[in-house]
């Protein structure tokens, strides 16, 4: 498909839904570059099976050609980001070029503005070959996606775009704004970008900057369930958007806690209020009645937003902000119902830092635990690496395997907590402990024995006895 055709439609599907003064633009839109640049992401060896996968390996762009154009997005340097100072951590979204570069994907109608708006953030000829990529895999996208599904893709947009006209979604804003402290300038908007998928299952989403994204099977119909994800999206933007005092004096509120448990319920924090802002209060006040099915697909994010859903939506009612109150009592219904959470393996590694001597070590935690709100990974073991890794409050883990005296020494003297440990460094083992800042620190000291084989030895399903 040409692009002038391309853009036709980008045209035709935006959605420009303008609020009072005090309320930003909310562009809901279909972008054809986002959509080709996750299209390729899918069909990366690196990436699960998908049916995207399956589409394009029984296809006649199977080719040498094309695989080549897949396997080159990947071997791209992209990837770099920044942090805020000062925000607590995993509290204040970092800067990643991979964001500003979907996010101006979402904004531009052409691969050539989007080489002028992204120049500069990263390396030019990282730039022009990744634009040179995407164009050429444009055709697949069309081919294989797009014009099959138009019709039914053009249609789900359509019928989105009434039944948003319809909701009162200035109120839902507004009631967000209130709940979290938060602000917003009415001149920056929110773009939603929506992507047909050819998945039977559920849809995905995730929030970055003033982007929303929402990938949508395209025989999907219930809009109830769609807005209010979209809404849970729009959460997380204004979660993000608190400010510095504001962030600091919600985490000042975590730490004086007396729980043991309220770093990890701290660090559950984002997610389970955007469930049960958006799964729940919007999807109740849109229908008429609370979803009785999952919110989320992660039980720890489900069941925590449906547990705190009674006190969030009594704070909606009054236009009340999170105050010390909510989160004391936030912090005991972690208490009174999941504090088992911190002893599964799949609660704690959702917000994780690695530091390991061999890389084919973080890759089994890439693997074998995909899903982490927030993850730090870094190799070899040493002085530098431990010196960060304590500093941040989330699960640290630190696998060693070699030099194992020596670097032993170095974990024990870097954790006062450690203090009156007892090792034998030629032997291996996997230590657990909880430190200070009420987070676990795995010890993994490897010789022969595979990390996988030590793990599920000693963390028996994937729990710390």
């Amino acid at each position: 498909m040409k692009i002038k055709i391309a853009l036709l439609l980008v045209s035709q599907l935006l959605i420009n839904i303008t609020f009072a003064q005090k309320e930003p633009v909310i562009n809901i839109t279909f972008s054809k570059l986002l959509a080709t640049y996750d299209f390729a992401q899918k069909l990366s060896e690196g990436y699960p099976d998908n049916e995207f996968k399956k589409v394009f390996t029984s296809s006649k762009f199977n080719t040498q050609h094309y695989t080549g154009l897949i396997k080159q997005l990947d071997t791209l340097n992209i990837y770099e980001s920044y942090s805020f100072q000062g925000y607590p951590v995993g509290q204040k979204m970092s800067v990643m070029t991979t964001s500003l570069i979907e996010k101006n994907l979402i904004t531009s109608t052409s691969i050539e503005e989007f080489k002028r708006h992204v120049f500069g953030i990263i390396p030019n000829e990282e730039l022009f070959t990744f634009s040179s990529v995407i164009s050429k895999l444009e055709t697949i996208y069309d081919s294989l996606v797009f014009t099959p599904n138009r019709e039914k893709f053009t249609s789900q947009i359509n019928d989105l775009k009434n039944f948003v006209q319809k909701a009162n979604l200035s109120a839902f804003f507004q009631k967000g704004l209130a709940f979290y402290g938060s602000s917003w300038d009415p001149a920056i908007p929110i773009d939603i970008a929506i992507l047909p998928s050819t998945g039977k299952g559920g849809f995905s989403a995730k929030a970055f900057l003033n982007n929303a994204v929402s990938e949508v099977p395209v025989n999907f119909k219930d809009n109830n369930v769609l807005f209010s994800v979209l809404m849970h999206e729009i959460f997380h933007n204004l979660y993000d958007g608190q400010s510095l005092e504001r962030k600091l004096k919600i985490q000042s509120w975590f730490n004086s806690n007396p729980s043991k448990n309220s770093q990890y319920a701290y660090l559950l924090l984002n997610e389970a209020l955007a469930t049960a802002l958006g799964n729940g209060y919007v999807y109740e006040q849109i229908t008429g009645k609370p979803d009785q099915s999952d919110w989320y697909h992660l039980k720890y994010i489900n069941l925590m937003a449906k547990q705190i859903y009674p006190a969030v939506k009594q704070y909606l009612a009054n236009n009340s902000q999170i105050d010390k109150r909510f989160v004391d009592s936030y912090v005991a219904s972690y208490d009174s119902s999941f504090s088992g959470w911190v002893n599964e393996l799949d609660h704690l590694f959702t917000h994780r830092y690695v530091l390991a001597d061999s890389s084919a070590d973080l890759d089994y935690f890439r693997k074998n635990y995909r899903y982490a709100s927030f993850y730090l990974a870094h190799t070899p073991v040493n002085q530098i690496g431990l010196e960060g890794l304590k500093k941040t409050p989330v699960t640290k883990l630190v696998i060693i395997s070699s030099d194992h005296k020596n670097k032993l020494a170095t974990v024990k003297a870097m954790f006062p907590e450690l203090k009156s440990w007892k090792y034998k460094p030629q032997q291996e083992f996997v230590y657990v402990t909880t430190l200070e800042d009420k987070t676990r620190l795995l010890i993994i000291n490897r010789h022969s024995k595979t990390l996988k084989d030590l793990m599920e030895k000693n963390l028996k399903n994937r729990r710390i006895e």
